[in-house]
């Protein structure tokens, strides 16, 4: 029987193997909003799972089930989801901006048995409930008065038993199944495996150089790929200690990171912004913080700031969440390149093809594909959609556009879908972004096309201006033909006060082509 480097270990297993090896030592430091701080050691967390696996056991949960968990960054996520894990279920993490529909979806879809939330999500759950029958299990986080059909989880972790079960499934079975981000259509479910996990904690943690003595501070949201799979997976992989901050604050941000002894950060262009917008301190560059992984554009002044003033080098990579996370970064120990995705982490490769699948040149545009291992199983009962996103049987189609240099680094160009086509021209609306974004009066852009009647799609440009700033669409122009060839420059520019985003801060661009093409009357097909 062939095996590869997990072995036939579960995920549970690498919980199990840490507190062998030093149950006393801190595994969850979890800051709150209000700045109450609380911590559990590897044998204290363990506990706790072990305690609510066999409640969910005694319960009937079986082996392949699905379970929501719809929390913010707290130490109860943690211990949910490897409790799930343990008992041969299925997480399914929720994003906390779900409204009642979105969450009806997931539950349905995902065919899910049980739903775990912080007490401020049972109303919305309540909402949903007669259309989810197949929701048995319910269990929420401390409350006075708990909901209708809602146990307190201390209180099912007081009356469990505490001997350590492991389920034991297929290390190929579900672990998770985590919902990628809509855009036209409903999200679908992404099914990772146990095995997949393991793997990825491994290359994650091999290409960051982590140790044991890491410690990670975890500020974006646990139920997204970046949270579990660049900072949380990697830790416990290597037996360092996670820092959950759950709520960030650019004025409390780097106070946090010294108070905690933090080594490692993985921060988005928002809280790079909002940091660098904060007054400067003579303590800005006092931490221990290592290296922070990176991901999407920023301008070179930006990073040469960011770098400079707070003493952190930055580590550009790329991933999605059917590649779990990172898939190529740029070599902590070797040649970093700015604006740069780097190199495929250990057990992945990685093409760029032409629409019929031919292999591009160095230098050329095109579809940007992995394989390897780790990937994503599938998509869950959705057989289509899985192989419509799968070259030849292997290759998974990101749907993003890219070129590789001659040292075989990976460049990100633009999504597919970003890609504006005028009069024959592409146009990638990053490039467009920079440069508005460049400019000292802009603080943030976005870029999409528009329908034009001769060259079918035109730029079109939302911009949003820094305090106390006046510009018009005329200046904006001008800025941008002053960087960029005519055919690039932006024929509309429309000043909005705030851009619409996910919640780890990417910009939804869907919702301002939606928004411009009720505004012109216009199929919302464009």
């Amino acid at each position: 029987m062939a095996v590869n480097a997990c072995g036939h270990r579960l995920f549970a297993d690498l919980l199990a193997e840490k507190v062998v090896a030093h149950p006393d030592k801190d595994f969850v430091i979890h800051e709150d909003g209000q700045g109450c701080i609380s911590t559990l050691s590897y044998a204290q967390f363990a506990g706790q799972v072990d305690r609510l696996c066999n409640s969910m056991l005694a319960s009937g949960v079986l082996p392949g089930q699905t379970i929501a968990l719809m929390m913010g960054n707290c130490p109860a996520f943690l211990v949910a989801w490897m409790a799930i894990n343990q008992a041969g279920a299925v997480m399914v993490p929720v994003n906390v901006f779900y409204v009642a529909d979105e969450l009806k979806y997931l539950l349905s879809n995902a065919e899910c048995v049980g739903f775990i939330a912080e007490e401020k999500f049972t109303d919305l759950f309540e909402q949903v409930a007669p259309t989810c029958p197949q929701v048995r299990i319910r269990i929420c986080t401390q409350t006075a008065d708990p909901p209708l059909g809602f146990e307190l989880l201390d209180q099912v972790l007081a009356r469990a038993e505490t001997a350590h079960r492991v389920v034991r499934v297929p290390p190929q079975a579900p672990a998770q199944i985590i919902f990628t981000s809509g855009t036209t259509s409903r999200p679908k479910g992404a099914v990772i495996s146990h095995q997949a996990s393991l793997m990825q904690g491994l290359a994650v943690s091999q290409s960051l150089g982590m140790s044991p003595e890491e410690r990670s501070a975890v500020v974006l949201p646990l139920f997204h790929v970046n949270g579990q799979y660049v900072s949380v997976i990697p830790t416990l992989t290597v037996g360092g200690t996670v820092v959950l901050l759950e709520t960030y604050s650019a004025s409390r941000y780097w106070e946090q990171v010294r108070r905690h002894d933090c080594t490692f950060i993985s921060i988005v262009p928002m809280q790079l912004r909002t940091l660098l917008a904060q007054p400067e301190h003579p303590d800005d560059a006092c931490h221990r913080i290592r290296v922070s992984f990176y991901a999407l554009p920023t301008t070179d002044e930006e990073w040469d700031r960011f770098e400079k003033r707070f003493g952190v080098k930055l580590v550009e990579g790329y991933g999605l969440s059917e590649t779990l996370g990172i898939c190529t970064v740029n070599p902590l120990y070797g040649k970093l390149k700015r604006h740069c995705i780097g190199l495929p982490l250990l057990g992945r490769e990685v093409r760029v093809t032409d629409d019929a699948g031919q292999d591009l040149s160095c230098g050329q545009v095109g579809r940007i594909l992995v394989r390897g291992e780790p990937m994503f199983s599938g998509y869950f009962r959705n057989d289509e959609a899985t192989r419509a996103c799968m070259l030849e049987g292997e290759w998974f189609d990101t749907g993003d556009n890219g070129s590789l240099d001659e040292g075989g680094y990976l460049h990100f160009f633009d999504r597919s879908k970003d890609v504006i086509k005028r009069a024959g021209e592409n146009i990638a609306a990053t490039e467009v972004e920079r440069v508005l974004n460049e400019h000292p009066g802009i603080a943030e852009s976005a870029v999409i096309s528009v329908p034009d009647p001769l060259r079918d799609e035109a730029v079109k440009a939302f911009v949003v201006l820094r305090p106390g700033v006046h510009l018009d669409a005329a200046e904006v122009q001008a800025w941008c033909a002053q960087h960029l060839a005519k055919f690039k420059v932006p024929s509309f520019v429309e000043f909005i006060g705030e851009l619409p985003k996910t919640s780890i801060g990417k910009i939804v661009k869907y919702i301002l082509k939606r928004d411009h093409c009720h505004e012109k009357n216009l199929p919302r097909n464009h």
